[in-house]
């Protein structure tokens, strides 16, 4: 065992590559000195040479020492794996993993970036600091570094039993696989149990409130894992299942019916926000088991709520590389050709290399063959969906989560990037399965983060999908909402939506922030702004999300009102530890946020309530009745429904306004009394018009809402 150890590690030496930081390769490993081998890694500037002839320069009683830099300790290699006559004392035959470890510091670097893709403003993929840092020549030498590394990590893990820490942020650490997870399709049957009883479908899901959970960040419950620095915006902070399972009372207090989930699929560990996945068919170790999952959906539906399960089927994490690079490769080229898997997947039947397009990393986001061929940057590998098999193995997996866990409804990510006849096979195959489990109305969400309508209502139509994020209004809508700009731009938003997806724009989830966007409340702002934001989004057509914190009234540093874009990203910022021993907070998210009693959270718990309370909110139509064209000002507009008609009038301005207004003639003609659902001292009575019809008189209070409900007609 000795010599052949020796041979392997002399091997792996000669082969090296010279260039820069050996740590990043070997990934720091801390074994004892005295029994295996101790890296202490080097800074980002290179070796002089990480050749075998540098063996000679240094040693030490327990073995011989290979300088990785002039001013740091070398790789220390026993004795006896260079020479068996060298070492005096010899080893046990059993092999170097039986001897017992002497512990020593782990000098492991935190990665000091997000492991998520970066882009610049064109898609370009942009490097790390660690490797932008460096000389060209010595950028380009670092993938031969890492396969470097990653031999000499095989040979060091057989012969001291020890598993290596991979440290490059592009590739990320080495995941662990829960035992009692299916490793094969083949293991997650699909075969229904006629005795066991499915949560059912809600009647109609534009009456859901939906609220989104960042589960690294919303609450640590017991067994918690963080991993890396607290205070990193990009590391583990050790939010999980089991906390989010003890915060569901806090949720039905608020009012919300629905929670949509970020990834709880087994990704890379560094991964914290889980959408580089690696087990298709695990739970994330770091958010808990299996049965933590389950345990939290039973949990929801016991109090009403729904779970809509974030599914990857777009993408894979960083698995393999490629022997020429990650550039773009058109389609008309063979696809690329793969040097070596970073990590091991699961389900094993699409661990093949044909179930990947294969051709490179997105260079050009509008090219539509890039779009749905190309991987994420940095290295996201992109699935061959539009091959059957491909499709049939994804489809299967997805199915075996209803199944498994009695989920509600599933959030398809990057929807655009999928081959379209995959799209519609997906929700109409799995839509069926879950019919068959006595869920008949699987709800499924289209995440496209477009500005553009037209493609809206092209996911809607094409891909069969129930709901899609409308993006475009949040775009368009956020200036106005701010105060800064004039409520007409809410009226021309809906005449926009309306006129691209129809009656649709009542399935649409609407948000005044997420996971991807800025906080809606910046520093300085005044409260009552947002919750007038709140107001527009519980009461205008659509289906609102409410992003976690917010109703805490969360805020982002920065005073930017445009989009967020590569260069200035809404995360990590946008996702604060919620939970009270959290250590990434700013000030408005210190301390326990989960307060009942705050301000916010009250007025969001109010406007819930009125939702619920009259199904025109959720269900019915919208008119425009006033909207200002030259500055912040009054938006009013009417909801009805069967017999109902509620009318709602926000005011952006920090003064008072009032307006005349119309009403429906025939369900509230004049004479009808309509009362604040929000101020029941505040009642105004409908008039007839000169010309006709039925007005009301209505003044609101600085940044205040109205929500005038008259009573319910006789029958």
């Amino acid at each position: 065992m000795k010599k052949s150890l020796t041979a392997a590690l002399v091997a792996a030496l000669l082969t090296a590559p010279q260039g820069p930081c050996i740590n990043e390769a070997l990934a720091a490993v801390a074994v004892s000195r005295g029994s295996g081998v101790a890296v202490r890694p080097a800074v980002t500037t290179g070796i002089a040479s990480a050749r075998i002839k540098h063996l000679a320069l240094g040693s030490s009683p327990s073995g011989l020492v290979l300088p990785l830099r002039s001013d740091q300790a070398g790789l220390s290699l026993p004795r006896s794996l260079l020479s068996p006559s060298a070492s005096q004392t010899p080893l046990p035959e059993a092999g170097l993993s039986n001897m017992a470890p002497t512990p020593v510091q782990d000098l492991t670097p935190t990665p000091t970036t997000d492991i998520a893709p970066q882009a610049d403003e064109a898609g370009q993929a942009v490097a790390t600091p660690e490797y932008s840092s460096l000389p060209a020549r010595t950028r380009s030498s670092a993938p031969a570094l890492r396969r470097f590394g990653q031999r000499l990590k095989k040979i060091i893990t057989q012969a001291f039993g020890r598993q290596v820490r991979e440290t490059d942020p592009l590739i990320g650490g080495e995941a662990v696989f829960p035992a009692d997870a299916p490793n094969t399709l083949a293991e997650a049957s699909l075969d229904i149990d006629s005795n066991r009883k499915y949560y059912p479908s809600p009647e109609d899901w534009r009456d859901e409130i939906f609220y989104s959970v960042f589960l690294d960040r919303f609450s640590r419950g017991p067994g918690a894992k963080p991993l890396g620095d607290p205070k990193s915006g990009t590391s583990r902070h050790g939010g999980n299942l089991k906390g989010l399972t003890n915060k569901l009372d806090y949720l039905e207090a608020l009012g919300v019916t629905a929670i949509l989930l970020n990834p709880v699929i087994l990704g890379l560990p560094e991964a914290y926000h889980g959408y580089a996945p690696l087990h298709l068919l695990a739970v994330e170790p770091y958010l808990g088991t299996m049965a933590d999952f389950k345990t939290f959906v039973k949990g929801s539906h016991k109090r009403g709520l729904l779970v809509v399960f974030d599914i990857l089927i777009n993408h894979m994490g960083p698995i393999f590389e490629y022997k020429d690079g990650s550039r773009w490769r058109g389609m008309d080229e063979p696809a690329k050709e793969i040097s070596e898997w970073n990590h091991e997947m699961r389900p094993l039947e699409l661990a093949q290399v044909e179930h990947f397009t294969r051709h490179g990393v997105i260079e050009n986001w509008q090219d539509p063959e890039q779009a749905v061929n190309g991987d994420f940057p940095p290295n996201y590998r992109h699935w061959a969906s539009n091959r059957p098999q491909t499709q049939d193995d994804l489809i299967h997996m997805a199915k075996w989560w209803i199944k498994e866990t009695d989920i509600d409804g599933m959030r398809i990510d990057a929807i655009r990037h999928l081959d379209p006849t995959f799209r519609a096979r997906f929700i109409k195959e799995v839509g069926e399965y879950a019919a068959q489990l006595g869920k008949k109305n699987f709800w499924f969400l289209g995440e496209n983060s477009t500005g553009v309508d037209a493609e809206v209502a092209r996911d809607l139509v094409e891909a069969g999908i129930d709901s899609a994020y409308n993006y475009p209004e949040y775009r368009r809508v956020n200036w106005a909402l701010h105060g800064k700009a004039p409520t007409r731009v809410l009226e021309d938003s809906l005449r926009q939506i309306l006129s691209a997806v129809g009656s649709a724009a009542g399935r649409l989830l609407r948000f005044i922030d997420n996971h991807d966007t800025y906080r809606f409340l910046r520093e300085g702002e005044p409260i009552a702004l947002l919750r007038v934001a709140l107001a527009f989004l519980l009461f205008s057509i659509g289906m609102p999300l409410i992003y976690y914190g917010t109703e805490q009234a969360f805020r982002q540093t920065t005073g930017r009102l445009d989009p967020e874009g590569p260069s200035l990203p809404a995360d990590p910022e946008n996702r604060p530890d919620m939970f009270p021993e959290g250590q990434y907070k700013f000030p408005s998210s210190a301390g326990d946020k989960f307060d009942v009693k705050t301000e916010t959270f009250q007025y969001l718990r109010k406007l819930s309530e009125l939702r619920r309370m009259h199904p025109a909110l959720s269900r019915g139509d919208q008119y425009v009745r006033w909207s200002d064209p030259n500055g912040a000002g009054l938006y009013a507009f009417s909801r009805i429904y069967q017999e109902e008609e509620v009318l709602v009038v926000l005011n952006t301005s920090g003064e008072e306004r009032g307006a005349q207004m119309w009403v429906d003639a025939t369900l509230s003609p004049p004479g009808v009394e309509f009362t604040d659902s929000l101020d029941a001292s505040f009642k105004v009575s409908a008039f007839a018009a000169e010309a006709g019809g039925s007005m009301v008189s209505v003044s609101v209070p600085p940044m205040g809402t109205r929500v005038l409900v008259r009573p319910a007609p006789k029958k």
